[in-house]
């Protein structure tokens, strides 16, 4: 026999093993309706037996430091709590459907873009950015600008080169905006004593006094008094069920002082604006400046801000000197300043770091940095997949728990370690004919697919 004929019947030999061994692993499955299909799977037997391989090969959770802010309603809660609603990336509100808690040791991802204040996120955590597409100009540096195309990118893997997504805050209500000015007065000024509504101002503000007891005698049919003292003047009323109406909306003392959603779902919330900064601000140029020692309230304004078309700034100033105060060291809350920008120049030489749309602002990473974390972390499911910390994140998953296929034939099962969902489906399925198929993926991780009841008796 020739070398030629022995190499060629070593060739037909090698190539029939190939194709007796990918036999074995060769099954027919049906996928929809009358629909059947050969795939190659090692993965073939009871769902029991492929998720008990593929358990530990399946989705880690998505998720935030517990405590950490969330936007909700009325303004800003803390994540790890069953809260009655969530900002969504289109703006409005949602009602979250799953929490989710578990212990987390690692690094976390802190993420600081301009303006907004900064957001820890396991590195995971898928967050909507756009990339940036530098334009040039022969009159002006060269800009960056975002390139407006919405994905999805784990924190870990973003730079400063990304833009983060900030919604238009949507609301329908309409009040009075003498009423709301008013409002904004005692969101500066006012605090509740008892059966008591007080306004404290400054010594320069008697004109402002008077003002603040016609509009009380007007809207809450009550007379208000006008006391001079030492450090100013201070306009008070009787009327307890305002008394108590008013702690119960806006909070007691500065530091807890927050803006009703009434007031936040303001179709034009200027007014409320305006007189929360003739108390608590002041306007130099073409910016607003409003302190505040509220973090809820400093946050709230953003919400405020976006649906007037101005995209604020915060700054957080927790200097060990503002604890000081005549050499004796204090217990001093941290200062909030919200600056809005108004009208500002159409063309500029300078970096932009905001861009406005019809659906929102894109705002431009500042800073990334990595800390170590050992502690609870959370995350919860939405009906959009969507929630608004500084910036909008993605929730838990994108799929549900379970996705069929369009005629019922077979459910797909993601693994995301929700153990109550985990026990309950592998006590439905545990002896139905599942598979692993290579085609059916998401985020690059199997799914196991299963025959439901009624196909696999």
């Amino acid at each position: 026999m020739s070398q030629q004929t022995q190499t060629e019947q070593r060739k037909r030999r090698r190539k029939r093993s190939k194709r007796l061994q990918s036999s074995r692993y060769k099954i027919r499955v049906r996928y929809k309706y009358h629909y059947y299909r050969w795939i190659t799977t090692k993965d073939y037997g009871s769902f029991k037996d492929i998720y008990e391989k593929y358990k530990d090969k399946g989705y880690t959770y998505w998720c935030v430091p517990k405590g950490d802010p969330v936007f909700a309603n009325p303004g800003l809660e803390t994540m790890g709590e069953q809260l009655d609603s969530v900002v969504s990336s289109n703006g409005n509100y949602e009602v979250p459907t799953r929490y989710f808690e578990r212990d987390y040791a690692g690094e976390l991802v802190v993420v600081k873009p301009f303006l907004l204040p900064e957001t820890r996120l396991t590195p995971e955590h898928p967050v909507l950015f756009c990339g940036s597409a530098p334009q040039k100009s022969k009159w002006y540096e060269p800009q960056t600008r975002p390139s407006l195309k919405k994905e999805w990118k784990p924190a870990g893997e973003l730079t400063k080169d990304d833009w983060v997504f900030f919604p238009l805050f949507k609301g329908e209500r309409e009040a009075d905006p003498e009423l709301l000015y008013l409002l904004g007065l005692y969101m500066a000024e006012g605090y509740p004593t008892g059966h008591q509504v007080c306004f404290s101002l400054g010594h320069d503000e008697r004109e402002l006094a008077e003002q603040i007891c016609q509009m009380v005698e007007k809207h809450w049919n009550v007379r208000a008094t006008i006391n001079r003292h030492r450090y100013g003047f201070s306009v008070r009323f009787s009327k307890e069920a305002l008394a108590d109406f008013m702690r119960k909306q806006f909070g007691s003392r500065a530091f807890n002082k927050k803006i009703p959603s009434w007031i936040l779902e303001q179709r034009d919330p200027r007014p409320f604006l305006e007189g929360w900064m003739q108390g608590d601000g002041f306007r130099r140029g073409n910016t607003w400046r409003l302190h505040t020692s509220s973090r809820t309230a400093a946050y709230q304004a953003l919400l405020m801000g976006s649906r007037l078309g101005v995209m604020p700034a915060i700054y957080k100033d927790d200097r060990e000197q503002r604890s000081i105060i005549e050499g004796r060291r204090v217990n001093a809350k941290p200062s909030y300043e919200v600056r809005f920008h108004l009208e500002g120049s159409k063309y500029s030489n300078k970096a932009s770091h905001v861009v406005r749309t019809s659906k929102g602002y894109w705002i431009r990473i500042k800073e990334i940095q990595r800390e170590k974390f050992s502690g609870k972390v959370c995350n919860m499911e939405t009906p959009s997949n969507t929630y608004l910390l500084s910036f909008i994140v993605h929730n838990c998953a994108d799929l549900p728990p379970e996705f069929s296929s369009q005629d019922g034939t077979w459910t797909g099962y993601r693994l995301d370690g929700d153990k109550t969902h985990t026990a309950s489906t592998l006590k439905r399925y545990g002896r139905h004919k599942a598979w692993i198929d290579p085609a059916y993926k998401f985020e690059g991780k199997p799914v196991i697919l299963v025959y439901n009841a009624s196909q696999s008796n």
